[in-house]
């Protein structure tokens, strides 16, 4: 069915004239992805924290996740919005489809989905040769991350990502896609949601191995002060705390994989501290 969508799409678009769709974009990762695949030039509006590559800033502002200019957006003219689908304004969405605005919902789940919605945009743009050779680029590099690491030692991890109140990733939260592959241990993963407020009692209890706090040039957030904060964490004693970059981390984009390959060499690096202090007992 999305594939049929796609090819309607793609036919209306020639029809016009053989003129590129113009696009509006509600979602940073999907203004990267267009651009991953040489069809950034079509986008003619997109939200704030749309930043990369340097030319998606210069794209004008039609609103953020918490609400959209419905007016500009219209004003623009869009032979097609993209949004996505659990990070886009539900009733905006929705009033820009009952004035006939034709869109298309993003939704990657899983690492391997960054290469499907490549696929797709590839086809909603005619640039299906570009698409198709990106995503098969990212997932032979997936492949062998996951050759590399999978098989690896456990490292027990907690996942900060807000200080006050304290919050962190449950078992269906994006990140626990790299963390699980990079062979971590989420000692929240029996969370009831997929980022969960934590008490500080909780943390002291399951004692993990690593903390990882990942931090973003763009979007600056207060991190906990572990040291003074949790000194009886053993992790804190033992200096086993990392900044991992969330820019790369938490976008669904091929840069994701940069993160991951960064996420793997924190916890590689752990694993070898560990390794090495039980060695010496």
């Amino acid at each position: 069915m999305r594939l049929l969508t796609a090819l309607l799409l793609l036919c209306s678009f020639q029809g016009m004239a053989a003129t590129p769709p113009r696009l509006v974009v509600l979602a940073p990762h999907l203004v990267e992805q267009l651009y991953n695949i040489d069809a950034g030039e079509m986008i003619v509006g997109t939200v704030e924290h749309a930043d990369y590559p340097a030319a998606a800033s210069k794209i004008p502002r039609v609103g953020n996740y918490a609400g959209l200019q419905l007016e500009s957006i219209l004003a623009l003219k869009p032979d097609l919005v993209l949004y996505w689908q659990s990070g886009s304004p539900a009733a905006d969405i929705s009033r820009l489809q009952s004035l006939g605005i034709r869109t298309e919902a993003f939704e990657a789940k899983t690492l391997d989905d960054i290469a499907g919605d490549l696929l797709r945009l590839g086809e909603l743009t005619g640039q299906q040769q570009q698409a198709k050779q990106r995503a098969a680029e990212f997932r032979q590099r997936l492949v062998k991350l996951r050759q590399q690491y999978q098989q690896q030692t456990t490292v027990t991890v907690f996942y900060e990502l807000w200080d006050e109140p304290l919050s962190t990733i449950g078992p269906d939260a994006w990140p626990m896609q790299a963390l699980s592959l990079c062979g971590g241990k989420n000692v929240f993963a029996d969370a009831s949601s997929a980022y969960p407020q934590v008490s500080a009692e909780a943390l002291l209890q399951r004692q993990p191995q690593l903390i990882l706090q990942p931090t973003s040039a763009t979007e600056t957030r207060r991190l906990t002060d572990f040291p003074q904060r949790f000194a009886s964490l053993r992790a804190v004693q033992l200096k086993q705390l990392a900044q991992p970059n969330a820019d790369l981390l938490h976008r669904a984009t091929l840069r994701t994989l940069d993160g991951v390959a960064e996420l793997c060499q924190i916890l590689a690096k752990s694993r070898a501290f560990y390794a090495d202090k039980a060695a010496q007992h």
